[in-house]
């Protein structure tokens, strides 16, 4: 069997890969968040957020981004109760 042999610049693009999948699993939850609250720009930049965060430092980014959108999502109110809310008195 031949041995499998990796170069720096391989190693490290497939490194950066794995952690960017990584951050991309951990961010679709700000997305299916953002989906049902109807935020869905928001629940978007969140998913893209922790990739690339996690492409850069992995969990240590990826985790905090995705936390930063989901609070994002909750804070602000769905779309659908802003446009169609009644009138004042």
């Amino acid at each position: 069997m031949e041995e499998i042999r990796l170069s720096t610049r391989e190693a490290y693009m497939y490194g950066v890969l794995i952690t960017a999948c990584v951050g991309f699993v951990v961010g679709l939850v700000p997305l299916i968040f953002g989906i049902v609250k109807k935020q869905l720009k928001l629940g978007i930049l969140g998913l893209i957020a922790s990739t690339v965060g996690g492409a850069l430092l992995g969990l240590l980014l990826a985790v905090p981004f995705a936390a930063i959108f989901m609070w994002l999502i909750v804070r602000k109110p769905s779309t659908a109760a802003a446009s169609g809310g009644g009138g004042a008195a």
